[in-house]
Order: C-alpha cells, then structure tokens, then sequence
C-alpha cells in the first residue's frame, strides 16, 4: 500500500525586509530566510526604543532621584518642590496616576508621589 504524499505550492510572495520574491514552504511563512525575519524584527524594536527614549530617559532620572533619596527609609518621606527641583526632578513626567481614598497620586515606577496641602510632596514606596 502507498502513501500519497500531498505537497503544497504557495503563491511566490514578497519579503517584507529584503524586498525579494521567494516560493514559501509554509502557508504562513512571511520572510524568505531567518536572517530576513530577525533583521525586521531589529529594526522595527530599534524604531520603538528610538521614539521612546526621550521619555524613558527622564523618568529613569526621576527615578534614580528618588531612589536615592528613599535609600534607607522605611515607607514615605517629605519633601520641598524646590528641593525635588532642585535634585533635577522633572514634574512634567510620571508613568501612572491614581486615586486612593481621595487622594492623587503619581507614580515613577516603585514611588508614588503625592502634594500636600503646604505645597510638599509626600514620596512613598509602593
């Protein structure tokens, strides 16, 4: 008894990253070789990292201001916005915000920073 062997001819397509045309061996195959696929794949992680590292780069500022500052404390400490400003503190930029039982907060990464009512700002390890 012989087996029928079933082989399939996809339609040639175009590689996305070289431009070239290539027979696919497989029905969802995009790129003509791995090299192909993780040179897209490259580029396309450094556009990213490109349009976010402006902002990356000052909240991890931000970040490492307080951080230094929290060193050796146990949960919260108070601060002046001129001494945050004065640390080079940068208040247009926070990855998070909330509310916790009426009170705003925002967050850079592990810190949460709150205004009190005398203008300085409560830092807090979440």
């Amino acid at each position: 008894m012989k087996k029928k062997i079933l082989v399939m001819i996809y339609e040639e397509r175009i590689d996305p990253y070289s431009g070239e045309l290539f027979h696919p061996k497989r029905y969802n195959q995009k790129f003509a070789n791995r090299k192909n696929q993780i040179a897209f794949n490259n580029t396309k992680a450094r556009e990213i990292r490109e349009v976010k590292k402006p902002i990356d780069t000052v909240l991890e500022s931000n970040r490492k201001i307080l951080l230094r500052l929290m060193e050796n404390k146990k949960s919260s400490i108070t601060k002046s916005k001129e001494f945050l400003l004065g640390s080079g503190f940068n208040f247009n930029y926070f990855n998070c915000s909330f509310t916790k039982d009426g009170k705003h907060y925002q967050c850079v990464y592990q810190f949460a920073i709150r205004k009190q009512g005398d203008g300085n700002f409560i830092i807090q390890k979440i």
